[in-house]
């Protein structure tokens, strides 16, 4: 599964992600770009002209609505990537910290208001 987060400015959400977020650029594209980290990978793309005109309206009147949800994504060494991205002045929504199902984990914002949650096993 890949999920792709819609975004209004795919330019800076890509930097945001490869600057403060350290994930890797695979595809650097305007319409469809793709960043990873680890095994985890996202697609971030706009309302463009990708798909039918009904679908590209309900991505464009979606973009930048809140939402509680967060893609929980794997870290191995989650200590100093935790310490990366804060420096880097990354949004933390949630600190890292023991949770009671046994993992350590936080919640960051991405560039477009997202939530990711990196978690690791205790």
């Amino acid at each position: 599964m890949i999920p792709t987060i819609r975004v209004r400015d795919v330019r800076a959400v890509i930097d945001h992600y490869r600057d403060v977020l350290a994930f890797t650029v695979e595809r650097d594209n305007p319409e469809n770009s793709t960043v990873t980290r680890g095994e985890a990978r996202l697609m971030v793309e706009p309302a463009g002209s990708l798909y039918s005109d009904e679908y590209n309206a309900e991505i464009r009147e979606r973009i930048g609505s809140k939402a509680p949800n967060a893609l929980y994504i794997e870290e191995t060494d989650i200590d100093a990537y935790y310490d990366r991205i804060r420096t880097a002045g990354a949004r933390i929504v949630d600190p890292l910290a023991p949770r009671p199902w046994g993992q350590r984990e936080f919640t960051v914002e991405d560039g477009a208001g997202n939530w990711l949650t990196f978690w690791s096993k205790a």
